[in-house]
């Protein structure tokens, strides 16, 4: 169950819009942390003019620990998360056994006037590979009792979706089935603005891109990124609410704008285990992207530098950052800055989760020639998953022995159309995935409102962000 902490302005704030508040909580910890001696080691090494490594600036695991919770405070204050979380109240609307997986289809409250339509992805027998073996302790009765032994929790995952992104976008539907034949429950739920959250119910609308989005949920203290961030924080309170999932063993996945999303979960969410990041870059580039990157980005940079920022999901957090190296959508000048200065990132946030015993659990993959994939498939992701959060039934060996099949003739076999940018050789048609002969499931196997539901205020961006000017306007 989740504790709900009530929080309410004193009368004399009441005319303060979020955004001011917001300013005045970054101006009070940038304050605060400086009287304490709290300086970002960004903010030290640009006073100095020196390039230290970030391990350098802390004298022990406290001392790291201390900084990454001011930064943490502090980030979430820029992104505008919300420092109240309301009841779930989730909804169960039915299942579906596709293929010897369950897809449970929830509803649930991420924050007043906003819910979520999310599908569960979760295999029938979490211990059974689907060559037919099984390792699972519960398959047997325990001796001298007529009783099963009882089946451990299953590690999670949750989807971050990209730009068009969805949860029956083809990618995503491919991620959950795959995670969930290897005995990992995975969550994918709908982004606002896409799908069952867009006013039509449409797919790859990227409502939340223009402009005067952004100015308008920025102008009510809640950035579009922060709100991307926050409903997938709400699905990891809706994992941990359930008793056949591992809340020690929990994961988020996603490409593109997903895996940006990834990266910032890494970064503030303390209970993640693993981030796979992919299509993203840690670096300066993504300040030139869309407003709901580029923006949080050019925040964030104001304080810390990227080795910073992805020390942060030290030292509990394994993250994995894969991409291609022919990627121009990420390495937008093509001349592997973006892969350099993620680089150099990664290798000075590796020396922090060293410090504090946890050597490895930070590095970068590339594809050769691989240009904007979703690498989050690959096996080389299913590797990392199985080493840090487990994969029930199956062994490292037997996944790096799994055969493949390239995405495109897959996409082609199943009468599934390619946006255009994304659907040639280099992009998403040149995928290389493990086969493990998955078949789609429909959008409207996937879908979880009923027809009064849809488009309706608390399901869209539009209401969301009515909801959010409105509590601006009242304060």
């Amino acid at each position: 169950m989740i504790s709900v902490r009530r929080f309410q302005l004193p009368p004399q704030a009441m005319a303060v819009s979020p955004r001011w508040l917001a300013a005045i909580a970054i101006a009070w910890l940038a304050m605060a942390g400086s009287i304490a001696g709290a300086q970002t080691p960004a903010e030290a090494s640009r006073d100095r003019g020196d390039g230290e490594a970030v391990a350098d600036h802390f004298s022990g695991r406290d001392a790291f620990l201390a900084w990454q919770a001011r930064c943490r405070q502090r980030l979430r204050a820029m992104l505008g998360i919300p420092c109240q979380r309301v009841p779930l109240e989730p909804e169960s609307r039915g299942q579906i056994e596709h293929d010897g997986i369950v897809v449970e289809k929830w509803v649930f409250t991420a924050e007043p006037g906003s819910r979520v339509p999310a599908v569960l992805y979760r295999p029938k027998d979490p211990f059974a590979n689907s060559a037919g073996l099984s390792n699972r302790a519960g398959s047997a009765r325990e001796p001298g009792t007529g009783s099963k032994r009882t089946q451990p929790p299953m590690p999670a995952m949750v989807l971050t979706f990209g730009h068009g992104g969805s949860k029956s976008q083809w990618a995503y539907n491919y991620a959950g089935q795959l995670y969930a034949r290897l005995g990992i429950a995975c969550l994918a739920l709908d982004p606002i603005g896409e799908e069952e959250r867009h006013i039509k119910g449409r797919l790859g609308t990227r409502a939340h891109d223009p402009l005067p989005v952004h100015e308008q949920s920025d102008k009510a203290g809640r950035l579009i990124m922060g709100k991307l961030v926050f409903d997938t924080m709400r699905g990891i309170d809706f994992l941990c609410t359930r008793a056949d999932i591992d809340p020690r063993k929990i994961g988020v996945a996603g490409n593109s704008l997903g895996g940006a999303k990834a990266s910032w979960m890494a970064a503030l969410e303390p209970r993640l285990k693993l981030a796979i990041v992919s299509g993203w870059a840690y670096s300066d580039t993504g300040l030139r992207s869309k407003y709901c990157t580029k923006v949080p980005n050019q925040r964030m940079r104001e304080f810390l530098r990227w080795p910073e920022y992805a020390a942060l999901a030290a030292p509990d957090c394994a993250v994995l950052i894969l991409n291609g190296d022919a990627d121009g959508i990420i390495d937008i000048d093509g001349d592997g800055t973006a892969w350099r200065e993620t680089n150099a990132a990664v290798e000075d946030a590796a020396r922090v989760y060293a410090m504090l015993g946890a050597a490895g659990k930070i590095r970068t993959w590339y594809e050769p020639a691989g240009g904007h994939r979703p690498y989050m498939l690959y096996r080389e992701a299913l590797e990392w998953i199985h080493q840090y959060l487990g994969t029930p039934g199956w062994t490292a060996e037997q996944i790096l022995a799994l055969p493949t099949l390239n995405s495109g003739q897959w996409c082609d076999a199943h009468g599934i159309q390619l946006e255009r940018l994304y659907g040639v050789p280099l992009h998403q048609r040149g995928a290389t995935l493990p086969d493990l002969g998955l078949t789609p499931i429909s959008r409207e196997a996937l879908s979880c409102l009923t027809e009064p539901e849809r488009g309706t205020p608390a399901y869209t961006l539009e209401g969301w962000l009515h909801q959010i000017s409105g509590a601006s306007a009242h304060r």
